[in-house]
């Protein structure tokens, strides 16, 4: 099990070995029996060497090369130890050092090393009247202990890592799990929407345009078998308003492949229907709000359709907990916003797909425009706006 400390910055180890030897030469002046002012020169080639092993340890290497360097730096570290023990201040970042070997083994030697050789210092070194046998004994004891203290802290450390990076994947892929099952749930949503709409033009054509087909005919063949010209002319009359009446649920049915909510119902009311029937079959929360006095647009099918793709998309990819709709009403135009609350995207990157694209069309057909607002990490708002029209505009038959 490897560990995940990071190397000291640089300065940290330099700082030691400067505030060390400062130590030892205050020490070796001021008459501190521990430190001789004959040593400081090799004190000062003492360190100077452990500053060049930083060096060369501080660049990139193996972790075998770092295990070296760092007995190299221990065995200097040693000298000067005994030389003055000033240099356990020094030292003691060898505990640290130890701890981000790879090897278990070679983490507790290293350890245990560092102790042997702090124990010294903590003695006072070897002029000390306390460098005898028994107290450097128990020191070394101490220090033993603190060492294998911090073995297990570091080793119950590397296993909350494991566990926390085991957590982590977890997570990760039930996310990824429950973003296809969306998306799976998204698509068949949509196309049983479809299936059902399919199967309503069908019933609808049959029973109106179809029927209407089949009454034309039948007085056609009347009429070609008619006595006279009056009863052939009524007959005709019969057939021209037949038509008429197919031609005109024809168009109703044209219309409807635009929408079928608005059949029965006006924008408003089904907007409000197609928003509750998002929310049950997502999950998702949204609320719908009128702004201004209802009107027709003359484009309230392209307006739903907007609200129906804009919708979809907000379930498929915006990773979103709700989508609101605004419906607001002006002197010339009406407009319906959605805006949610999910991760975003950059508007202005290349988008596959014929959703956008699609939607930019069917309003751009009727003078109507899209704008698309949003940013990675931020929430993404559509606004389709529609010119208003007169509605009792017709169609000439």
């Amino acid at each position: 099990m490897t560990t995940r400390r990071d190397p000291l910055p640089f300065a940290v180890p330099l700082g030691l070995l400067a505030a060390s030897l400062v130590a030892a030469v205050v020490m070796a002046y001021a008459g501190v029996p521990v430190v001789r002012v004959a040593d400081l020169p090799w004190l000062v080639v003492l360190t100077v060497a452990m500053a060049a092993v930083r060096v060369v340890g501080g660049r990139p290497g193996s972790p075998v090369r770092a295990v070296v360097l760092f007995w190299l730096n221990l065995a200097l570290a040693t000298v000067a130890v005994w030389l003055s023990p000033a240099f356990g201040l020094y030292l003691f970042i060898g505990y640290y050092e130890s701890a981000r070997f790879p090897q278990p083994v070679q983490r507790v030697v290293g350890m245990v090393g560092v102790a042997l050789v702090i124990a010294i210092a903590q003695v006072g070194g070897p002029r000390s009247v306390l460098f005898i046998p028994a107290v450097y004994a128990a020191f070394v004891a101490v220090n033993l202990a603190v060492t294998g203290l911090m073995l297990v802290l570091d080793r119950r450390r590397e296993a909350l890592f494991v566990e926390l990076g085991r957590a982590n994947d977890e997570l990760r892929a039930e996310q990824q799990r429950s973003a296809s099952l969306r998306d799976q749930l998204v698509a068949q949503a949509r196309e049983a929407g479809i299936a059902e709409e399919r199967a309503r033009l069908s019933r609808e054509i049959h029973d109106t345009v179809a029927q209407d087909l089949v009454a034309i005919i039948a007085q056609l063949d009347a009429a070609s078998a008619a006595p006279d010209a009056a009863e052939r002319d009524r007959r005709l009359g019969v057939v021209d308003a037949a038509a008429r009446e197919a031609l005109a649920e024809a168009r109703r049915a044209v219309k409807a492949l635009a929408s079928p909510r608005l059949d029965d119902a006006d924008l408003p009311l089904a907007l409000d229907d197609l928003l509750g029937e998002w929310r049950a079959g997502t999950g998702l929360g949204g609320e719908l709000r009128v702004l201004g006095r209802a009107a027709a647009s003359g484009h309230d099918d392209v307006l739903i359709r907007v609200a129906q793709e804009g919708l979809s998309n907000v379930a498929k990819h915006a990773r979103a907990r709700r989508a609101d709709v605004v419906l607001e009403y002006g002197p010339a135009s009406a407009s319906l916003t959605i805006e949610d609350d999910g991760v975003g995207f950059d508007p202005t990157a290349s988008v596959t797909g014929f959703g956008l694209r699609g939607m930019r069309e069917r309003l751009a057909a009727v003078g109507g425009r899209l704008d698309l607002t949003s940013a990675p990490g931020e929430s993404a708002r559509l606004v389709a706006s529609v010119p208003l029209s007169d509605p009792l505009t017709k169609e000439a038959p």
